[in-house]
């Protein structure tokens, strides 16, 4: 693999993996939540994922 490959591999482990970066719609939401980007700055494009409000509902509607 090249850099720039494991590079984004990297950052797509880190990210989470119910957010759809090219149209920025949360697929952890019941509906097509489109996400503003202090949201997705916050929750969606780091480990903290699983502190947002809206991956919490998805795991616990899971149950």
């Amino acid at each position: 693999m090249t850099t720039a490959a494991l590079k984004l591999q990297k950052e797509l482990e880190m990210s989470c993996p119910y957010c759809n970066i090219e149209t920025a719609i949360c697929k952890a939401a019941i509906s097509a939540l489109s996400l503003g980007p202090i949201a997705r700055l916050t929750y969606c494009d780091n480990e903290s994922y699983d502190n947002c409000p809206v991956f919490l509902a998805k795991i616990l509607r899971w149950r």
